[in-house]
């Protein structure tokens, strides 16, 4: 194995601290550059125009859980509010 290996082709694993270093400047930098108010509103009115998009989706997803959990396939954990 090869130590001068450079770090940044490191396995980190598990939390890594690099991943999350760019998370956070990616984040921060969109949250500087974007009003987030009006593209969380602007989410918001997609989702409603494509409701039944967005159903299907989640059925489709969870038509592919094991069950573990008593409301994994029906989704009647959470409100759809």
């Amino acid at each position: 194995m090869d130590d001068n290996r450079d770090k940044r082709d490191q396995n980190e694993g598990e939390g890594s601290k690099t991943a999350d270093k760019k998370y956070r400047e990616a984040a921060t930098g969109f949250a500087k550059r974007t009003d987030t108010e009006q593209a969380g509103r602007q989410a918001e009115s997609e989702v409603e125009e494509r409701k039944g998009e967005f159903e299907q989706a989640e059925k489709t997803g969870r038509s592919h859980s094991k069950g573990e959990l008593p409301n994994d396939l029906d989704g009647s954990d959470f409100d759809r509010d």
